[in-house]
């Protein structure tokens, strides 16, 4: 082919290119603006339809009517009351929110402006109805249907009007109050945690509990000044408990709230399990108050001016725990008052079944040496004795003192060695909870503690260590046996007395 005939036809090549890219570049600013005008359309028919505007400052009587209620309510001097029912207490709030939904009423678009049959749009039994007069007379009226079919939202019918229009889907779930739900459920004790200081469960079946803050407690086995919380039940004698485990503990006594008030009149306690509760939870609580003086005061210590007094008032509730729900939470009831109320399942379950062995001190006997004479020992029948001898003498200024020397089976010893002995036998812990009946009536101890006190009456303490297996001893104070000892910690102890060689001290 010549170059001429060549160049023909690269040229009609190109021809043809730029008239394939003329041709798209049509095609594609016309598709843009087909694409825009559409959008622009969809946008106009989805802009909101104004159909009421109520002025919530003048709307004083609602009437609501749903699966789960049908009331009146008139606002009478500010405040929202039931018309068939004065005194049922209701919850102000939960009104406000209703008001506050139908305060602007807009379609999201018209459905159908002349329908022939409205269970099409579940119009014919409303879901919600809801109807709101002003005091100038101005009135609205809602009919909920169902929700419309491939869209987010309701069908309804506004007023007197017969067109059916797409509402937002508030307009159903936002006005779905139960009769409950509407009642108010009145002032519940703000309890702070720290501040309690005595909790009794109290059970139908089962094993109650009992918990108090006595920082005097007289039970000395415990050790003066070292425990202040003491576990009253469910054991036969209190014992000590851990005072970081008690503080993890009192939030969940301190949060009483109610989900819902069932009954404000309380008539017929029966219905809900409360004329025999299967349990009563009551808490004690400070409630720290500060009031002006009526004159400045001077504080004594500071010389300074006081102008307020602080103090610790006492408060306590006593719940009663009745049957559960169809959701499992707790109808229950507040001593002295009438409302019967649901309580959150977590919350009622927490405060029943607290586990007091989780709570205890693992120190099984722990005085404090300055109270103790003495302390008698048996290892497997052969006894050992430790004794402290004290008496008052005059230091180099005068003044009197008192002296302690140390005796390890009646011969003076060092008071280095005495007190290494010692904090190994009040280390001795409770490892374990007995779940079962064990009669230990014929077992012969392994080791026997008795700890002998200076107190006025000169009483004492023993426990004795039972054989049991490979691992534990049975812990026996001379009550109901409940506790199992570390059998290597109880050995230890033995062999520490019979060596009288303890923590170096």
């Amino acid at each position: 082919m010549s170059r001429k005939k060549k160049n023909a036809a690269a040229l009609i090549l190109l021809l043809l290119a730029l008239a394939l890219l003329i041709c798209f570049y049509i095609w594609y600013v016309n598709r843009d603006k087909k694409t825009q005008k559409d959008t622009d359309e969809s946008d106009s028919s989805d802009s909101p339809i104004e159909l009421v505007i109520m002025d919530t400052e003048l709307i004083n009587e609602l009437h609501l009517i749903n699966e789960n209620t049908d009331i009146k309510l008139v606002l009478k001097e500010g405040t929202w009351i039931a018309q068939d029912d004065p005194e049922r207490p209701i919850n102000q709030s939960n009104v406000k929110s209703m008001i506050n939904i139908i305060d602007q009423v807009n379609a999201l678009r018209i459905i159908n402006e002349n329908p022939d049959d409205l269970s099409e749009y579940g119009l014919d039994k409303p879901l919600v109805y809801i109807q709101a007069v002003q005091s100038d007379g101005k009135t609205l009226t809602i009919k909920v249907g169902s929700r419309a079919v491939g869209a987010s939202g309701n069908y309804a019918l506004v007023n007197e009007d017969k067109t059916v229009y797409l509402l937002i889907s508030t307009f159903e779930t936002g006005l779905d109050y139960t009769d409950a739900e509407l009642t108010d459920l009145g002032e519940v004790p703000d309890i702070n945690a720290e501040e309690i200081y005595h909790i009794e469960v109290l059970k139908r079946d089962g094993d109650d509990f009992e918990l108090l803050y006595d920082p005097d407690n007289a039970v000395i086995q415990t050790g003066v000044g070292l425990y202040s919380w003491m576990i009253l039940k469910p054991y036969e004698r209190p014992y000590a408990a851990e005072g970081y485990k008690v503080s993890e503990l009192q939030p969940t006594y301190a949060a009483i709230d109610f989900t819902k008030c069932v009954d404000y009149k309380g008539s017929n306690p029966a219905e809900y399990g409360l004329d025999d509760p299967i349990a009563s939870i009551f808490v004690e609580y400070y409630v720290t108050i500060t009031e002006e003086l009526e004159e400045p005061e001077t504080d004594p210590e500071t010389g300074n001016e006081v102008t307020t007094r602080t103090y610790q008032e006492p408060h306590n509730i006593k719940l009663y725990i009745g049957n559960a729900d169809e959701e499992g939470n707790y109808y229950v009831r507040m001593e002295g008052s009438n409302p019967i109320y649901t309580m959150s399942k977590d919350k009622v379950d927490k405060m029943l079944n607290t586990d007091p062995f989780s709570i205890i001190s693992s120190f099984i006997s722990i005085p404090n040496i300055e109270t103790v004479d003495k302390v008698d020992i048996l290892i497997e029948g052969q006894p050992y004795t430790m004794e402290i001898k004290r008496e008052t003498v005059k230091n180099e200024e005068g003044k009197d003192e008192t002296r302690a020397t140390y005796y390890y089976n009646g011969n003076e010893v060092e008071e280095k060695a005495f007190k290494g002995v010692y904090q190994v036998l009040i280390a001795a812990g409770f490892d374990a909870e007995i779940k079962k009946e064990i009669a230990a009536d014929n077992i012969e101890p392994f080791l026997v503690i008795t700890y002998h006190f200076n107190d006025e009456s000169k009483s004492s303490v023993t426990t004795s260590y039972l054989p049991y297996d490979e691992s534990f001893y049975i812990v026996d104070t001379g009550d109901v046996i409940r506790f199992f000892a570390d059998k290597r910690e109880i050995d230890d102890i033995a062999k520490s007395v019979i060596e009288f060689k303890g923590k170096e001290y």
